[in-house]
């Protein structure tokens, strides 16, 4: 086999059942004079398991994408995709793409498709294991992450050790901080979603609690958007020094604020030169986004630069990439254009778009709208007045 990476690798085949119908492929890690990204360019997706109708590119091509840790997850998984599956998807039959950190037995794969059937459902490795990541490392970067985990010199690292950040007591675990560095700098060139144009991301535990009306897709498709959003503001950054630089290195412009015009449908950049970087941004439990856009030459470069100059930094954090690439997208577009100027950021229900995620016990980051955050609660809150939800999906509450 042809070495594609300029490094050594090294690869597992794995047959199940006696066909080949699960192939696992362990890269290891290349040098640091090659970034992770180029690995996941051409990193094979790791299993669709069973049966699957392979997605034929064009040019409005959908997924419904989230991501857990491990194989435990299934559970929620089954509810996850059994609530979008009868409120949305047994009619608009999009692809799923469930990412994962750590691998999937290959009956565990096939039990979640049969929840999405009859759409296609892919589970998809993010990245080679935590220990190939390491050994790609330097010694030095190693020790510094060894030294924000509390690790001893034999400890073994696992996403789940605990570290902080330089200048931060606060802790989160690796598998965590992975996922935010995976959610906003490598999630948009992944092989898994190379076929799609726009993504609809929801987080597996938020749930669905009503059919919708409307299609949010074919909305982002028709209006030519490159950001459909359920939650502003969730969260800020003020006085961001290190922030304004990266941002003016790329866009020769930094940020004095994200704002939402007054019937908040929209959000736009308000630019400024040579300050700090100030913001407020989305929320990220459920978006939409134009991958095509986040794959653009200078968003990548500033999404490289953001993601922090060491690795599994809880710093990057994936609600912020989303807001500030679609901000500086409509900036740029609009800079150079004589037309009207454009909005290429909606907020859903300011647009009649009232989808009922629930998601840290609110709907659509409506404060006023409570809903249950247990999930064998809110399936028994919602399920009198959402038809047919009990015979679609109550096996998995």
């Amino acid at each position: 086999m042809r070495n594609l990476f300029g490094a050594p690798f090294a690869v597992a085949l794995v047959l199940i059942g006696g066909i080949a119908n699960t192939v696992y492929i362990f890269l290891t890690m290349p040098t640091l004079t090659e970034p992770l990204n180029n690995v996941l360019e051409n990193m094979p997706i790791f299993d669709r398991g069973g049966e699957h109708h392979e997605q034929i590119p064009d040019n409005n091509s959908a997924v419904i994408v989230t991501k857990v840790l491990w194989p435990k997850d299934i559970g929620i998984l089954k509810q996850w995709v059994c609530f979008i599956s009868h409120a949305y998807n047994d009619k608009a039959k999009r692809d799923f793409v469930i990412f994962t950190t750590m691998p999937w037995e290959d009956h565990e794969i096939a039990e979640l498709q049969a929840v999405a059937a009859p759409s296609n459902l892919t589970v998809a490795l993010e990245a080679p294991p935590l220990e190939e990541q390491l050994a790609a490392m330097t010694k030095e970067e190693v020790t510094f992450l060894r030294e924000r985990c509390g690790a001893k010199e034999n400890d073994t690292l696992t996403w789940f050790h605990h570290c902080t950040e330089p200048g931060s007591n606060n802790k989160a675990n690796l598998g965590y901080s992975w996922q935010a560095e995976f959610r906003s700098y490598q999630i948009w060139t992944h092989p898994a979603l190379k076929n799609y144009r726009y993504m609809m991301w929801i987080d597996s535990d938020a749930r669905i609690g009503a059919k919708w009306e409307v299609d949010p897709i074919d909305a982002m498709i028709e209006n030519d958007l490159t950001l459909l959003y359920a939650q502003f503001p969730y969260g800020s950054r003020k006085n961001d020094v290190e922030m304004g630089n990266k941002l003016t290195q790329v866009y020769n412009t930094s940020l004095c604020g994200v704002y939402a015009d007054s019937k908040y449908r929209h959000i736009y950049a308000k630019v400024c030169k040579d300050q700090p970087a100030s913001f407020e941004m989305l929320g990220g439990m459920h978006h939409i986004t134009d991958l095509d856009v986040y794959r653009n030459d200078i968003h990548q470069q500033f999404l490289k630069a953001f993601t922090g100059d060491y690795r599994f930094s809880r710093k990057s954090d994936d609600q912020m990439a989303v807001t500030l690439v679609a901000v500086m997208e409509q900036y740029l577009q609009n800079k150079e254009s004589t037309d009207t100027q454009k909005m290429l950021t909606w907020h859903e229900r300011s647009r009649n778009m009232t989808l009922k995620i629930c998601h840290h016990k609110t709907y659509d980051g409506a404060r006023n709208e409570r809903c249950a955050a247990n999930r064998n609660s809110f399936y028994h809150a919602v399920k009198n007045n959402f038809t047919g939800l009990e015979e679609r999906c109550g096996a998995f509450h």
